[in-house]
């Protein structure tokens, strides 16, 4: 472990113990009911190490939202009955994403 963030994470996994192995079990099987295509092979995972402007990454996202909604691709949705609802809920939901980006900073 060459790096700060290997040592400190071989460290946190130190101090747990026995109970590592549920813990990365247990977010391993997140991570792939999230991206099920790793399963079967659709998916390659690329690793790229870089330090984490958090403004950044904000930045960007928010780039892809606005492309994405100035876009003539329409987004797919489930259409609700009250067009607001779909307001609402795109809203909440970027919001949502932007406040998850707190666990990277």
């Amino acid at each position: 472990m060459n790096t700060a963030e290997e040592r400190r994470a071989g460290q946190f996994l130190e101090q747990l113990g026995n109970k590592k192995s549920p813990i990365i079990v247990a977010a391993l099987n997140k991570y792939l009911e999230d991206n099920p295509g790793l399963l079967d092979g659709r998916v390659r995972i690329q690793v790229h190490v870089s330090d984490l402007n958090t403004r950044m990454l904000e930045d960007k996202i928010r780039q892809l939202i606005e492309e994405r909604l100035t876009s003539s691709v329409p987004l797919p949705t489930q259409a609700a009955a009250n067009p607001r609802e779909n307001v609402e809920q795109v809203s909440a939901d970027i919001l949502e994403m932007l406040n998850d980006l707190d666990s990277f900073g």
